[in-house]
């Protein structure tokens, strides 16, 4: 079972098996870090199957991981989370085991780009969406529905998958929310945060970049029509048709 091991000048104070997601702060959380540096909800260890999500509550000091400031980020077992004077060492056996994708890109299904005009490109997404209107059915009482992220294809409407959990993972892995692949595509290339109706996507890694609007970027806040890439793969975020 993973486990997060709370150092503080090198010296081990607790061992924290993961069940299930938890918050680390100084005042609220399911683990408690007394130090002026930590936030009083500094940050989220979100668990997805044998997958865990470090995402930065929007705390003062930052998060680190592995010494670089993070707003999301998956961890691998023997990553090293530093909230102010505390090290929280990832182990994670369960772990899935790192592969080199052999597949040719040139058999992405968004390898071309396509010039479409508007009608077309709107009549597309109203087939896909009806194509897809039982899966994505908006739950009673919600206060909004989930934006839709648009896949596009070579051929035919394009593939379309509702925006309804808190992190959406892009990319090879076989865990990937959206799998993608390609020689240079990162096992999770890409991350989409859901914070009730915004949407941030955070570039995690590989060769092929996240391009917003075709240029390289490290993190961006979504809005309606934004196009981006990973690779030759294209994709539209839209919160309406």
């Amino acid at each position: 079972m993973a486990k997060l091991i709370i150092l503080s000048k090198d010296k081990v104070l607790k061992e924290v098996e993961l069940k299930k997601t938890i918050v680390i702060g100084r005042e609220k959380g399911d683990i408690i870090l007394k130090n002026p540096a930590v936030s009083g909800r500094h940050m989220k260890i979100e668990k997805i199957g044998f997958r865990f999500i470090a995402h930065d509550l929007d705390s003062t000091n930052g998060t680190y991981v592995n010494d670089n400031q993070i707003k999301t980020k998956e961890l691998r077992s023997g990553d090293v989370i530093t909230i102010g004077r505390f090290q929280l060492k990832f182990e994670n056996p369960d772990e899935e085991p790192d592969t080199v994708d052999t597949l040719d890109e040139s058999g992405d299904v968004g390898g071309m780009t396509m010039m479409m005009d508007s009608a077309k490109i709107k009549a597309m997404m109203e087939k896909a969406g009806k194509q897809n209107a039982k899966s994505e059915a908006p739950t009673e009482g919600s206060p909004h529905v989930a934006a839709k992220l648009f896949l596009y294809q070579s051929s035919g409407a394009p593939k379309v998958v509702t925006l309804d959990k808190d992190t959406t993972l892009i990319g090879s892995s076989d865990n990937s929310d959206i799998q993608i692949k390609g020689i240079t595509i990162g096992r999770i290339a890409a991350s989409i945060t859901k914070s009730s109706d915004k949407y941030d996507i955070s570039y995690q890694g590989g060769m092929a970049k996240l391009k917003v609007d075709n240029k390289p970027m490290d993190k961006h806040r979504l809005s309606n029509g934004d196009k981006f890439s990973i690779g030759s793969y294209n994709f539209e975020f839209r919160t309406e048709l």
